[in-house]
């Protein structure tokens, strides 16, 4: 019985341990993880396009990275002054839109069952608010330019991904490899998909909302559509935070306007919904919404934008990992 005690609070302290670990060293770690994801979905991109192509995985994984690199440098380059005005000119538009809706709701007597506050500080507040969500926006673009920081790492995890998954393997013991190397695999995979889900979601939006608005003459096309493809790296919460600026901006060019785009981005988030992202997730993993939301608040709150933006995939390799060594091996190895 003491025995069993000590070993259950060793392992208590053990983990409490890790758990410590992780939370000082969260950033570095989370930075490291960030490019093993980028590495593992360009060599699902490499090994699909040396499948189809007469070249080595190494040339299709330089090809991949070199066009990635120069497609985002040709827009940027391309683009740059614009984009940048653009999101100013959208962060404006939010608060004046919000103040407007403000004083219309003041004129209709809509806030009187409030009680006495000022309407100043409603004001301010409610532009705090706007100018919060546009920070939020821009955070999601700095995080993605953030990630050059992991540049030499991603490219030295992709181009020898076999050295490194053997190094992981070997710091298991033998009799748990095999095991190890099925885990790994698992996880690879579903972290693949899920990366090319991401890709194929933001393209999606992005490239619909741009040209929607650029049909109905919203100048403000660019700006609206680069932020929600960056959004949409955020499952769930981030398309629904991009609604705010995109129905802002359309309500600021006649109400007409604003109708039809509100109605154009719901069904744009509906076909995604249900019929691309489902389409991916039979790939990958399903993620449970409440799951991953609450994954999603509890990794924002401890680390910030970054954990915000990895909780997806971090909750995929948790749900792999659980899957293969609890509900297939120790569920299956206890019932035998």
């Amino acid at each position: 019985m003491v025995a069993e005690r000590r070993i259950r609070t060793d392992t208590i302290l053990l983990t409490a341990g890790l758990l410590l670990v992780v939370y000082l060293l969260g950033d570095v770690l989370l930075l490291v993880f960030a490019a093993v994801l980028i590495a593992v979905g360009l060599d699902g991109l490499a090994r699909a396009a040396a499948r189809r192509l007469p070249v080595s995985r190494g040339w299709a994984l330089g090809g991949v990275t070199l066009g990635i690199v120069a497609l985002l440098a040709g827009v940027l380059g391309l683009s740059a002054t614009q984009l940048v005005q653009q999101l100013i000119g959208v962060s404006e538009t939010v608060i004046a839109f919000v103040e407007r809706l403000h004083g219309a709701l003041i004129e209709l007597g809509a806030l009187q069952a409030v009680g006495e506050i000022d309407n100043e500080s409603i004001a301010g507040a409610a532009g705090g608010m706007a100018e919060e969500v546009m920070i939020w926006g821009m955070a999601a673009f700095g995080a993605l330019a953030g990630l050059a920081i992991v540049f030499v790492l991603t490219i030295f995890l992709s181009a020898s991904p076999a050295l490194y998954r053997a190094g992981a393997v070997r710091l298991v013991p033998p009799a748990g490899r095999i095991m190890a190397e099925e885990t790994l695999s698992a996880i690879a995979h579903a972290l693949r998909w899920w990366f090319l889900g991401q890709l194929v979601s933001m393209a999606l939006l992005g490239a619909t909302v741009g040209l929607g608005l650029l049909a109905l003459g919203v100048e403000l096309w660019l700006g609206l559509a680069v932020l929600t493809a960056l959004l949409t790296l955020v499952p769930f919460i981030g398309p629904l935070v991009a609604t705010v600026p995109i129905v802002a901006v359309g309500f600021s060019e006649g109400v007409q306007t604003g109708l039809i785009v509100l109605a154009g981005y719901l069904v744009i988030q509906a076909i995604e919904g249900n019929f691309v992202t489902p389409m991916i997730q039979k790939k990958a993993v399903n993620l449970a919404p409440a799951l991953l939301i609450a994954v999603q608040v509890f990794l924002s709150l401890v680390f910030g934008i970054v954990g915000l933006i990895l909780a997806a995939p971090l909750t995929i390799v948790g749900m792999v990992a659980v899957e293969k060594l609890w509900m297939e091996h120790t569920l299956q190895e206890a019932a035998t």
